[in-house]
């Protein structure tokens, strides 16, 4: 019955999301292109990207001219254009373009780039019908409720769109089976949201020492918490096994001059037998030397459960370590004196951080009052709902649907779910159930799994309830919060003035770390590292863990560029850079203590900037060396927009696992494949800005010498320009790329604010964002207040 019940909406869903109409391409051509276009390409240019040889993938005797139909063929035109600007094309060995030539091919495509922008323009252009992304679903719906749980466990990855992005409208997609996770989801939410029945009991038991034994796999079980010691408190009997808990630590430090404050971190799991799983609630750096209690809270039932009555090692455990690391290794086990009696425990280690455990208390279910305030901000208390149970829906389901649409409801809205709510009524128990899953269809209609913006044929402003959406879902990548909320229903929001406030407001809440972490890492393709494996036979004492730590440099490094108004082309070269005691200790530099990542000045000219951060000089390797086509690849095509052309199918890769292969240097194993006929123009191209970082290793550190033979790391670009290691690579980019660089960032930020590919259209759009970076010295927060400002942000 419930099944049935639930085809409907799902059809209608569906038929909603998947009936987005189809053009068909059409060639185009005129007078112009015939007689003084043509025989230009066939004297010049088909000869390499014609029917025969297609160099780059690129072939132009067949591309269409119908630039405003075939949009793929216009954006091919608009890429040969910028090649013929630039004196690329055609290559060295071929003959060359006269300059009248030359002029004639860009005015041409010019002059269809134009034609076609105005009619665009005018026209109004397609509306993207944009679906949460996985990050956004999951914010949105623990925002909606406040509760912290996995929404997005059943979902599928998102694929990145072409310019690396996962919130492009054109990627995300959506399917019958994926409408059914998001269905589970909400049922999931609700079950644990809405309450039925009395208030269960509350159970609490406090520890103040463990009850586990003295030892804990390779733990020292203790009070005296080092690198090897873990408090562990074990509950067998009366413990819940759903809602909230709350655990308290009272607990003094021991902080070492020169070394970070220790770091509690308190889980919460069991033992099934030989191993133990466990999920950490929360990590906490301990600055205070004194007695102090601090507060942990979570959702028992997102942790590993023991099954009751089963298992050698029954009940549910709650552990604090401290995970303060200085990279030392482990001590060896000694016979000692502590917590009051002697046993065996690895002695206390001269200058490290010790937390002090005095008493660790459990309590849960824990909530204010009963049914709680999740629950009572949905089912508010209202005498309607005795007197009059259809207007009581009907209220709670317009205050609902004002926050899970991020709109207010029209009548016809609610009255919809109010039928709905009407119709299955008899069929469940009581009034919370029924309630549950009139509440779940408003979770899997496209108001709230979409950003439903004008659908209108022609562009309109956005409304201030649909500008607090594309600003929330920019920034935070979640629901907009009350104050945007307000501000759209009074009117306000849309106001230059208020906007920009608003701008930074938001770029200052902890929510906004959200777009630091996704726009960093999509734009950089930072989260392509997690495929990369460190060989620790080469970087012996390497730690997987290490790798977030690298990435978090670069995150927080774009966030201080933007929160302290600073140049972005500190990307390219900067004197400071953020570290914490960790990545600092794997760099070398000194003075840098605790957790916390701060602005901390170079002494040398190397690390500053992106290419002197680990992140990057990882993602260019193979894990065991570094890789400088990658890198040469990764910085033409994220810094400045201008990827090389893949290699042809046939071209084999580096032959890293031949060992006489291998010994030679890098330089000499390109040498190899550039003095491949089929390899040598592109290498050309390529390999200079790879070899100029051959002073890194896979982990980003500097180096002299690799396989027993000095580094060598000058390589010249095919415009005569001798690059000699990092120093001069970094100055090349701000003194002669900058603007290309500039042009790049402004052109993926505004892909990643719109949710959609770029067009010709946008053209207007990108030149004049990058003048006024410019002019604003590359601020990015300026930057980012103009793109919200700018008309392409504001209308659809």
């Amino acid at each position: 019955m419930k099944n049935l019940r639930m085809n409907i909406p799902i059809a209608l869903c569906l038929m909603l999301i998947l009936s987005a109409p189809v053009e068909a391409v059409k060639s185009g051509g005129n007078r112009k292109f015939k007689t003084m276009v043509l025989p230009i390409l066939q004297a010049k240019c088909f000869g390499c990207h014609g029917s025969e040889v297609q160099e780059a993938d690129v072939r132009l005797d067949n591309l269409s001219t119908d630039f405003l139909v075939d949009r793929a063929a216009a954006t091919a035109w608009h890429e040969a254009m910028h090649v013929l600007n630039k004196g690329e094309m055609p290559p060295e060995d071929s003959e060359p373009l006269t300059s009248k030539e030359r002029s004639i091919l860009v005015s041409w495509i010019r002059g269809e780039i134009d034609r076609v922008k105005t009619e665009l323009k005018s026209t109004g252009g397609q509306v993207v019908l944009r679906r949460l992304n996985r990050e956004e679903y999951q914010n949105t719906m623990r925002d909606l409720f406040d509760l912290d749980m996995d929404y997005a466990r059943d979902l599928p990855r998102e694929g990145a769109s072409p310019d690396g992005f996962k919130n492009n409208g054109q990627s995300l997609q959506m399917t019958a089976i994926q409408l059914e996770y998001y269905l589970d989801a909400a049922r999931r939410a609700l079950d644990r949201v809405i309450v039925s029945g009395d208030a269960p009991e509350v159970f609490e038991h406090t520890f103040e020492k463990s009850n586990v034994g003295d030892k804990w796999f390779n733990y020292e079980v203790s009070n005296y918490l080092g690198r090897w010691q873990g408090f562990y408190g074990k509950m067998v009997d009366a413990y819940p096994e759903e809602g909230d808990y709350l655990v308290t630590v009272t607990a003094r430090a021991d902080i070492a001059k020169e070394r970070g404050a220790p770091l509690m971190e308190v889980s919460v799991g069991y033992r099934p037998d030989t191993e133990q799983i466990w999920k950490v609630t929360e990590t906490i750096e301990i600055t205070q030397s004194d007695s102090t209690t601090y507060e942990f809270t979570g959702r028992v039932e997102n942790h590993p459960l023991p099954v009751r009555g089963q298992g050698k090692f029954p009940g549910l455990v709650v552990r604090i370590l401290n995970q303060y690391d200085d990279g030392a290794g482990k001590p060896k086990e000694v016979e000692l004196e502590r917590d009051g009696k002697k046993k065996k425990g690895f002695p206390a280690e001269a200058g490290y951080p010790v937390i002090h455990v005095e008493s660790v208390t459990f309590k849960g279910p824990v909530f204010d009052q009963w049914p709680p305030k999740r629950h009572r901000d949905i089912l508010f208390e209202s005498e309607m709902r005795q007197t009059d149970e259809q207007g009581y829906v009907a209220q709670v389901m317009e205050r609902f649907l004002r926050r899970a649409f991020r709109r207010p409801a029209s009548k016809d809205e609610v009255q919809r779910f109010v039928d709905f709510y009407l119709a299955i009524r008899g069929d469940f128990p009581d009034f919370e159930e029924a309630m549950k899953e009139t509440l779940a269809m408003a979770l899997i209609s496209p108001p709230f799994l979409y950003l439903v913006e004008p659908a209108d044929d022609k562009k309109r402003d956005l409304s201030d309830w649909e500008l607090a959406s594309r600003l929330s879902y920019f920034l935070w990548s979640t629901m907009p919060d009350q104050q945007l909320l307000d501000l759209a229903e009074a009117g306000q929001l849309s106001r230059p003035g208020v906007l920009s406030l608003q701008v930074e407001r938001m770029l200052r809440d902890e929510r906004s770390w959200r777009f630091y972490q996704h726009f960093t890492d999509q734009w950089l393709k930072l989260e392509n590292t997690a495929q990369i494996a460190i060989d620790t036979g080469t970087y012996k004492g390497f730690q997987a863990d290490l790798k977030e730590e690298m990435l978090q440099e670069t995150r927080y490094f774009l966030r201080h560029l933007i929160l302290n108004d600073l140049s972005a082309l500190n990307l390219l070269d900067a004197d400071f850079t953020m570290l914490n005691e960790r990545l600092a200790r794997h760099y070398g530099v000194a003075g840098v203590i605790g957790n916390t990542y701060r602005q901390v000045a170079m002494t040398d000219e190397i690390r500053g900037g992106l290419l002197g951060q680990a992140s990057v000089l990882m993602l260019g390797s193979t894990g065991k060396d570094s890789h400088p086509i990658r890198r040469a690849v990764w910085l033409r095509d994220r810094l400045l927009n201008d990827p090389p052309a893949p290699p042809p199918p046939d071209v084999p890769d580096l032959d890293e696992t031949n060992p006489d292969f291998a010994k030679l240097s890098i330089r000499e194993q390109l040498e190899v494949h550039r003095n491949k006929e089929s390899c040598a123009s592109c290498h050309r191209s390529i390999d200079p800005w790879g070899i100029a970082l051959e002073n890194f290793d896979a982990i980003g550190l500097f180096r002299t010498e690799v396989h027993q033979k000095p580094v060598v790391a000058i390589d010249t670009l095919p415009n005569g320009t001798e690059l000699n290691g990092i120093v001069s690579l970094k100055k090349y980019l701000v003194e002669n790329r900058s603007e290309d660089f500039s042009r790049a960032l402004v052109s993926r930020l505004t892909v990643y604010a719109l949710g959609r590919n770029l067009e010709l259209s946008d053209e207007d759009l990108i030149d004049d964002l990058t003048s006024r970076f410019a002019r604003n010295d590359h601020r990015i927060l300026a930057l980012i207040q103009d793109l919200v400002a700018s008309e392409a942000f504001r209308t659809k």
